[in-house]
This record gives structure tokens, C-alpha cells and sequence, in this order.
């Protein structure tokens, strides 16, 4: 049966829009590996009170923005010059909601850099374990997003949200140990209560940066699934 106009019209603007979808994936995981190695800089840096790696995750975040930009300019135009099915739409469209979320990711990290600079020498760092098993926790739940993403695994990325309140509550460990402490006076005085405030703003950015990693697992559902996760409750059931 010989091949219409029409057939080979849609078969050239599919080979278009896997260049694109190629070109945009490869940007987005660019741009995830960057916010990864900010944020893992920054609790480094913060407990190493190395300013100038501080500084570099400060600077660095432009770089972050820009791919942001870059990819929402490469999904509105694909759209634009194409007429995409449900399934490129889905795409599209979680991959907008990805790089805003990457996008916030790399704030909490500079938020955390920008703590350094309050820092002292003499500071000591009475739940730096906890932060740093947070800080573990959020990679590598990361990192499995990001592996979601770029296998179009929706399986992996719904593996996820059971692992949605893990960071929650170490955070919740973390404030109940300062809370405990000053209580008791174990950690007392100016410095103690400064440096008590810092690690659990510190940890607070983190437990925010594990919130919008789940959002991205979330938005690979939908893209592979076409629906979103389940509802709180309803994955209560099912655990």
C-alpha cells in the first residue's frame, strides 16, 4: 500500500519531535546533575565553613536559570511548530513543571551556601550527622528522579512517593534534638542557639529540596501514566 502525503507528514514531524524530545531531556538532565552537585556542595561547604565553594553555588546558579529558560524556549517551541499527540503533550508538559522544580531545588542550595558566610571557626555542629544523612537521603532519592526521567520509568518514579515522609521525619529528629538540648541546657549560650538556628534552616532547605524531588517524580508519572500519583490517603492503603 503506498505511503499518502498525510503518513509521510506525520512520520517527518515525529522524527522531528524525538529530536527535540533527544535535545530536551539531555538539557534537563544537564541541568539536574547541576543542581545535584549544588546542593551537595553547599551542606559541604557548610560544615567545612568553606566560603569559597559557598560562593561558587551562588555564582553557579545563573548557569541553572539558564537552562531553565532554555528548555521552556525548546518545549513552547515545539509545540509551536508541530501538532503533538497526547503522549508529546504529556511531555511537554512535565517537563515544564520539572525545570521549575530544578529550578527551586538550586535555590535551596544556594540558601544553604549563603548560611556559611554566618558562620564562625569556632562554631561546633551538634547535628551534623543527622544533616548529613538528610542530605544522603535527598540525593539519592534525586537521583533516582532524575533515572525516572530519563528511562521514562514510570514504575521507578512511583517507588518514590513511598519514601515521601523519610526526610520529613528527619527533619523532625533534627528540631526535636535542638529542642531537647536547649531544654536541657546541653548546648546553651549565644553561639550554641546561633549555630542551632543555622543547621536547622540548613535542614529545612533540605527537607524543601526533597519535597520538590518527589513533585518530579510525580510529574515522570504523568508523563509516562498520563495521571498523577496517588492521594496521600490513598497511599496509606496500599503501604
Amino acid at each position: 500500500m503506498p505511503v499518502t502525503q498525510t503518513q509521510k507528514k506525520i512520520s517527518v514531524q515525529s522524527l522531528l519531535y524525538d529530536s527535540d524530545r533527544e535535545r530536551i531531556v539531555a538539557t534537563v538532565l544537564r541541568m539536574g546533575e547541576l543542581v545535584s552537585t549544588a546542593l551537595e556542595v553547599a551542606v559541604h561547604a557548610f560544615f567545612d565553613l568553606d566560603r569559597e565553594a559557598a560562593g561558587r553555588v551562588i555564582r553557579n546558579d545563573d548557569l541553572i536559570d539558564s537552562l531553565e529558560e532554555e528548555v521552556d524556549q525548546e518545549c513552547l517551541g515545539s509545540i509551536a511548530m508541530r501538532s503533538p499527540r497526547k503522549e508529546e503533550l504529556y511531555f511537554v508538559f512535565a517537563v515544564l513543571k520539572i525545570i521549575t522544580d530544578l529550578e527551586r531545588i538550586g535555590d535551596q542550595a544556594v540558601n544553604i551556601a549563603k548560611k556559611v558566610f554566618q558562620l564562625t571557626e569556632t562554631m561546633e555542629f551538634p547535628r551534623k550527622e543527622c544533616i548529613l544523612l538528610m542530605t544522603d537521603k535527598v540525593l539519592s532519592m534525586f537521583s533516582d528522579a532524575l533515572e525516572a526521567f530519563r528511562t521514562g520509568d514510570g514504575k521507578m518514579a512511583s517507588e518514590l512517593w513511598k519514601r515521601d515522609d523519610e526526610v520529613d521525619e528527619m527533619y523532625a529528629e533534627c528540631y526535636s534534638d535542638f529542642l531537647e538540648n536547649a531544654m536541657a541546657g546541653t548546648h546553651s549560650g549565644p553561639e550554641a542557639v546561633k549555630v542551632g538556628a543555622l543547621e536547622l534552616w540548613a535542614a529545612r532547605h533540605l527537607e524543601r529540596a526533597g519535597d520538590h524531588v518527589i513533585n518530579i517524580a510525580e510529574r515522570v508519572f504523568f508523563m509516562v501514566e498520563g495521571k498523577y500519583f496517588p492521594s496521600k490517603e490513598e497511599r496509606k492503603k496500599t503501604i
